[in-house]
């Protein structure tokens, strides 16, 4: 092993005990506390707080609205409300805003949180068909009430449905989605607090982790499998690996919530793994990208443009993704981007100044569009790749002309406190250990945390821009980026997705919706509403 890569490899063995450490303390400190009798009840389950008996009407769908549809209505039209109170709603909605409001401040006295001061936004649709379930604003408790719900904004239309299994060619998709609007703190917060990590995040975690361990044994025994082969030794090995393989594949999967139902289509998609052999190939891309053999189509004619994930490459970020969208009939490319180092295959990617990494994305995108002659693209990233990267080449590098949609997966739009790491910097020991290791991974770490300066220069002069539909994709268990309101975008042509409003018990992290059957059934009917994206569809709609 050469210098370099054991350098490296000590720098992430490192960062693993710290966040090892932070975890342990957070589940220790929720043992405690659970053991403890509260002399005011729980706070997160009272009948004042926006937490308690939230509205979730059946059958929500998403909405991704175009900004040369429709004029809205006055009400739609007036953008995000601040509060309760901002609104000019009725003296009833004011009376439970005030409650709601008196509850949260119970739970910060308990809590003793010191968090970012919070904004509202306010998402609206006008696509025909669909209906305004709830309007009225509320205040979001901070993120120490773990069961805190936002307020939401729900679609409903004929064609909403739960999707549970990943859509074919024959399926239609009718993914059940949820427009929702909850608050989103403020970016531009005083010094980052030390907080430990809440029961959800560590939900997330483990299931990541566990994902993680998983995967490893399954790409072990599937390519120990196919090195001996169903007649060496009698089979003996074959059968043996094959069965370790089939057994963490089930385990991963039921870590995410992932049903275990055969895909179908000419690329495989193996839902809840990450291929392991990716990490040491990193310039090639998964199944189903890069295809020359499959181009953009009259039904399909824009490519899809897919962007992994702070540290990540594409073959470990699109195993799951890149496949399921050549199956439905897309274009797809993947590309590697943020590379700190001269080497091409080095296995840790997109962790450079996320402006460089910007300029990459506006080359590849010029790339794609001269090849197959498109108009414009679509982005679906995770992570970094969802959120503040594309944000940068659409806000500040005019990327908006290019861009037909954007879909952020897990996105990293306004910031994370990394489930509290962040407040680690201020310590005498940790914090120097933790300042070393982000500047050495790369840049990208640092402007994606809390209050960075650099989200200002990228969401300054607004969240969107004119002529893209956005919708973010978001687990209340993320782990990395939390809140998890951070992710969320303010726009009047924007639909946020909570997966747990659509599947409460869904255990999926950070890094498991990337892998969900469920998440990719929703990105596919969010492909399909948009009309430059599925001309056909929409004509075939139209007609009938």
């Amino acid at each position: 092993m050469s210098t370099r890569s054991f350098y490296w490899w000590l720098r992430l063995t490192v960062a693993a005990f710290v966040l090892s450490a932070w975890v342990a303390v957070g589940l220790s400190s929720g043992i405690a506390k659970a053991d403890d009798p509260s002399p005011s009840g729980d706070t997160s389950t009272s009948a004042g707080s926006p937490a308690s008996n939230p509205s979730k009407p059946d059958g929500p769908k998403l909405s991704a609205e175009k900004p040369d549809g429709p004029k809205l209505s006055a009400e739609k039209a007036d953008g995000p409300k601040l509060s309760a109170e901002k609104a000019g709603t009725t003296a009833e909605s004011t009376s439970q805003a005030d409650d709601s409001n008196a509850a949260a401040k119970k739970t910060d006295a308990a809590s003793g949180s010191d968090d970012p001061p919070q904004r509202h936004t306010r998402q609206s649709s006008h696509q025909p068909g669909s209906t305004i379930a709830s309007t009225k604003p509320a205040t979001l408790a901070k993120p120490a009430a773990d069961d805190s719900e936002p307020s939401t904004t729900s679609t409903t239309s004929q064609r909403a449905a739960v999707v549970s299994t990943p859509p074919t060619d024959s399926q239609p998709v009718a993914a059940k989605l949820a427009s929702i609007a909850p608050a989103v703190p403020s970016t531009t917060s005083g010094g980052n607090t030390i907080r430990l990590p809440q029961p959800r995040e560590v939900v997330g975690l483990v299931s990541d982790v566990g994902v993680v361990a998983m995967s490893a044994v399954w790409t072990l025994a599937d390519t120990t499998a196919q090195i001996f082969g169903p007649h060496s030794f009698f089979g003996a090995p074959y059968a043996l690996a094959t069965a370790v393989a089939n057994a963490a594949a089930a385990v991963s999967r039921s870590l995410i919530g992932a049903p275990a139902t055969a895909s179908t289509g000419p690329f495989p998609v193996n839902y809840g793994l990450i291929d392991g052999l990716s990490f040491f190939n990193p310039q090639k891309p998964p199944p189903g990208a890069n295809d020359p053999s499959i181009t953009v189509t009259p039904e399909h004619p824009l490519p899809i443009i897919l962007i992994n994930g702070t540290i990540a490459t594409q073959g470990e970020n699109w195993g799951v993704g890149a496949p399921v969208l050549a199956n439905a009939g897309y274009k797809v490319y993947t590309f590697n981007y943020g590379n700190v180092t001269n080497d091409p295959n080095f296995p840790i990617q997109a962790t450079d100044d996320i402006r460089q990494s910007a300029q990459q994305l506006s080359d590849e995108v010029n790339k794609v569009l001269e090849e197959t002659g498109a108009p414009k693209v679509i982005l679906i990233g995770h992570s970094q790749g969802g959120g503040i990267l594309p944000a940068y080449y659409i806000n500040n590098l005019d990327g908006a002309d290019k861009v037909s949609q954007l879909i952020g997966i897990a996105p990293s739009n306004h910031g994370t406190d990394a489930s509290g790491l962040i407040g680690l910097q201020g310590l005498p020991i940790l914090g120097p250990l933790v300042i070393a290791f982000a500047n050495a991974v790369g840049p990208a770490l640092e402007q994606q945390s809390l209050g960075n300066a650099f989200q200002q220069e990228v969401y300054g002069n607004g969240d969107t821009r004119p002529g893209v539909l956005y919708t973010t994709i978001i687990s209340k268990n993320d782990e990395i980026v939390t809140p998890y309101t951070q992710q969320l975008l303010d726009g009047p042509a924007v639909t946020n997705v909570v997966l747990q409003d659509l599947y409460p018990n869904l255990p999926a992290g950070h890094l498991g919706v990337v892998l969900s059957p469920q998440v990719w059934s929703i990105v596919l009917d969010a492909l399909a509403s948009n009309q430059a994206a599925n001309p056909l569809q929409q004509n075939e709609a139209l007609v009938a």
